[in-house]
């Protein structure tokens, strides 16, 4: 009868680490979870945050003038966006400008804040005929048709 106890002693200890160790790994999985989750919440809260619209006039002809293509995009989010070369992507006809070949003018103030407009002037002479011009900000991307 003793012997019957202690077996079953045994196996309740035994049952209680192995419980205790699977506790342990599922623990440590879920923080894991938790922290990645804590951090695609914060990207995605970031780029529902951020909006932007080409809000210039492809029909009115000041689009491009003299080997310069004016965009004005606007700030449609919610927070404020980096209103410099650096911080915004351009392309005209699929093509990469380099930040070194745009300017970035904030129209409205000092900073690029929500409602805020923005006018980027590339340096890039055109042919005539239909074209196409891209802003990539922060994973938003806005793109224009526009005849040169």
């Amino acid at each position: 009868m003793a012997s019957a106890s202690v077996s079953e002693l045994v196996i309740f200890i035994a049952a209680i680490s192995v419980a205790a160790g699977v506790s342990g790994a599922l623990v440590t999985t879920v923080g894991g979870i938790t922290d990645s989750l804590d951090d695609r919440g914060a990207s995605v809260s970031a780029a529902i945050e951020t909006d932007v619209e080409i809000i210039s006039d492809p029909g009115s002809g000041a689009l491009y003038d003299a080997g310069t293509v004016r965009l004005l995009v606007k700030n449609t989010g919610e927070r404020p966006l980096p209103a410099e070369a650096t911080g915004i992507e351009v392309l005209v006809d699929g093509r990469y400008v380099s930040p070194s070949d745009y300017d970035v003018t904030v129209l409205d103030g000092d900073a690029w804040r929500g409602g805020a407009v923005v006018r980027i002037a590339v340096s890039r002479p055109l042919s005539s005929g239909p074209h196409r011009a891209t802003v990539v900000v922060d994973s938003e991307r806005e793109t224009i048709r526009f005849r040169a």
